[in-house]
């Protein structure tokens, strides 16, 4: 993807999160931009190495048509917009997420979900170095 697009779909982003409504406030982030009603998040946008990411904070319901997405990353918890169709997804989703922001009940993004659960680590041990064992004689002729 070029970055013309990738200019292109996160301006359509963002300018579907405020046209939802005037009371939304937008606020720069290291990668790009959050979305808020009052105090409560309503989503995200992540531009960074030519992709473009979305993340809203929904109800268990839409979350699931949000997660269902075939460019949905579960690893991350993030929406990979590659096209308009993902544009689409995210913009039918935002009243959705500004009614639960609005309402103050309990949402949230996508959680990170391991794919393959790798089983904690044992604590480090702690090592001693040991010295290197003195070579015999006939095995320092030989490297000579």
């Amino acid at each position: 993807m070029d970055r013309a697009d990738v200019a292109a779909l996160a301006n359509a982003l963002r300018e579907a999160f405020l046209a939802d409504g005037g009371e939304m406030r937008e606020r720069k982030t290291v990668t790009g931009e959050a979305f808020l009603l009052g105090e409560h998040a309503v989503g995200q946008i992540d531009v960074r190495a030519n992709v473009v990411r979305a993340r809203l904070w929904l109800s268990d319901e839409d979350r699931r048509r949000f997660e269902a997405r075939p460019t949905f990353d579960p690893e991350s918890g993030w929406l990979h917009v590659v096209s308009d169709e993902d544009v689409e997804l995210v913009r039918s989703l935002i009243p959705a997420a500004s009614r639960t922001a609005a309402s103050g009940a309990d949402a949230a993004p996508p959680a990170p979900r391991s794919v393959d659960a790798a089983p904690p680590r044992a604590a480090p041990t702690k090592r001693r170095r040991a010295a290197p064992a003195a070579l015999p004689s006939h095995s320092r002729r030989a490297r000579d």
